[in-house]
């Protein structure tokens, strides 16, 4: 059972005080669309030095809360996020498994 508590703090508050661009990624363990969205997570992350890479388990309290706050209703769920602004976007489902989509998002996202 799911505790529906108020995110308070967590890796994603913390890459928020500490970047200027973060990007949220809610999975699942158990989720096969985000086993095979790894790859694309770990090439972006590595090409995209511009945004902190957060990943949270969206079954813990944590990453429930998080993905409540976003109006998730699906893994994997993507935000990006602008901790200067606060602007945030998320990504639609359909370009989750579309690299070319991913990138051209995070780099329109920079501005």
């Amino acid at each position: 059972m799911l505790i529906s508590a108020p995110v308070f703090s967590g890796t994603y508050e913390n890459a928020l005080a500490k970047n200027k661009n973060v990007f949220l990624y809610l999975y699942t363990p158990e989720c096969s669309v985000c086993k095979n969205f790894e790859s694309i997570y770990t090439n972006l992350s590595k090409s995209n030095k511009d945004f902190a890479f957060v990943k949270v388990n969206a079954n813990t309290a944590y990453g429930y809360n998080l993905l409540k706050k976003y109006r998730g209703h699906y893994v994997p769920y993507i935000i990006l996020t602008n901790s200067k602004t606060n602007k945030s976007v998320n990504i639609t489902h359909s370009c989750v498994m579309d690299e070319m989509c991913m990138s051209r998002a995070l780099k329109s996202f920079k501005g």
